[in-house]
């Protein structure tokens, strides 16, 4: 079990109240003379919000090697701890045998949604090159722990980037970078920084670098070829202590300046558009005079209301409290509180395009003997954007790549529907 039940190996790596996940996305390679199945697996669920599965998270996040005789586990590697990003190792595993110090070592590889490259022996399970962790920021979300240390791994070198920085903002016209700037100042950003409640969290991966297409070997070179994209993701959590709407009831006064003033922004059910933070739950974080500000000065994206009629301002705030309808009694302060997440919405500009600078999506190609990143290159074009001088940016893709004998990688899966060799 990849959620391990009572009583067998990494039960106490779970701090239940809740444990689902761990599944194997694309699914497993086998190494027929050895009798060994390799599978990759996912992040514990749900997604960004660990306060009912605290612990290390075992088997999430790993490349495991089982017996395929019996089905019993020979060895596990982990990648992330306790993932609160959704940053699976969502790719199948690929063998080959490399050299090493003068000798043919037989290796499994995964590629990561981070953008590492998983590279162990296949019968120890051991790396190859040193696998480093490093020190990770602390949640300051009520009820989480998450894990102290991640991986901060050098060899193989990453094929995408894993922290998002204000150098990583798209330049591609001046419109578009005055966009990314508010919202990437509205946001927190950091290396494995978890997500926190009400303010959206920009970081890479979501959907990859690489993705359940997984790689592809050369085995007569040992150079792995794998495709990646290179977008943002703003995520948001929210404490959500508010009961559903019942439609039932009229509207209220304060509802309906919602609904012709907030909730093109906010949504129509309070959860947040984008870097617009979610609503619901707003009675348990901030008071009366801070959504009062808020609405009079603005900050950010978010405009000012300085106009607004002093009736209709405390008809909104009354609303957005909960005090004008009838709402369940407060719960008392509990130690796992209830959060929820605002969707995935990705780190567009306004025309629609990737919010940083390209390349968003590449080709690339790792020598496994060294752990070198030999190239990569732009893998897809937007062709309203080439026509207008706008080349070889990448786009997100979903194709995995194939390399021949004669040395020829084909790759599809780009927004502009075509297969490169």
């Amino acid at each position: 079990h990849t959620v391990p039940h009572a009583g067998e190996f990494g039960y106490e790596t779970w701090d239940r109240t809740e444990s689902y996940g761990a599944n194997c996305w694309s699914g497993m390679a086998l190494d027929e003379v050895r009798g060994i199945a390799y599978l990759t697996t996912g992040g514990p669920k749900p997604n960004f919000i660990g306060v009912g599965h605290r612990g290390q998270n075992l088997f999430a996040n790993c490349l495991i090697a089982l017996d395929a005789r019996t089905g019993r586990r020979l060895w596990h590697f982990q990648e992330i701890r306790h993932d609160l990003w959704d940053l699976d190792v969502p790719a199948p595993p690929n063998l080959a045998t490399i050299t090493r110090e003068g000798r043919r070592v037989d290796v499994v590889a995964a590629c990561s949604k981070i953008g590492n490259t998983l590279l162990l022996d296949r019968v120890t399970g051991k790396p190859v090159f040193p696998f480093q962790l490093r020190r990770a920021p602390t949640s300051t979300v009520l009820g989480e722990q998450s894990w102290p240390y991640q991986p901060d791994v050098q060899q193989p070198e990453p094929f995408c980037r894993q922290e998002f920085t204000a150098a990583d903002l798209t330049d591609r016209t001046e419109e578009a970078e005055s966009w990314a700037e508010t919202w990437f100042r509205s946001a927190t950003t950091g290396w494995f920084l978890p997500c926190t409640e009400g303010r959206a969290n920009l970081f890479w991966n979501i959907d990859g670098g690489a993705e359940w297409t997984g790689a592809c070997v050369d085995p007569d070179t040992g150079r792995l070829y794998v495709t990646a994209n290179h977008v943002g993701w703003l995520i948001s959590l929210f404490r959500d202590g508010d009961p559903p709407d019942d439609p039932r009831l009229p509207k209220t006064a304060g509802q309906l300046v919602y609904e012709s003033t907030c909730a093109q922004c906010h949504a129509t059910n309070r959860m947040g558009i984008a870097t617009a933070p979610p609503l619901r739950g707003l009675r348990f974080r901030v008071d009366d005079a801070f959504v009062t500000n808020q609405v009079r000065l603005g900050k950010n994206a978010m405009p000012a209301h300085p106009d607004m009629a002093e009736s209709d301002l405390k008809a909104l705030v009354d609303f957005l409290m909960w005090r004008d309808r009838p709402v369940p009694p407060l719960p008392q302060k509990p130690e796992r509180p209830r959060y929820g997440m605002t969707g995935y919405p990705k780190f567009y500009d306004y025309e629609g395009y990737p919010a940083n600078k390209p390349p968003w999506g590449t080709l690339n190609c790792i020598d496994l003997n060294t752990g070198k990143l030999l190239w990569k290159v732009p893998h897809g074009e937007y062709p309203e954007l080439a026509e207008r001088g706008v080349r070889k940016t990448g786009t997100e893709n979903y194709g995995g790549p194939i390399v021949t004998a004669g040395g020829l990688v084909f790759c599809a899966g780009t927004r502009d529907n075509l297969i490169r060799a």
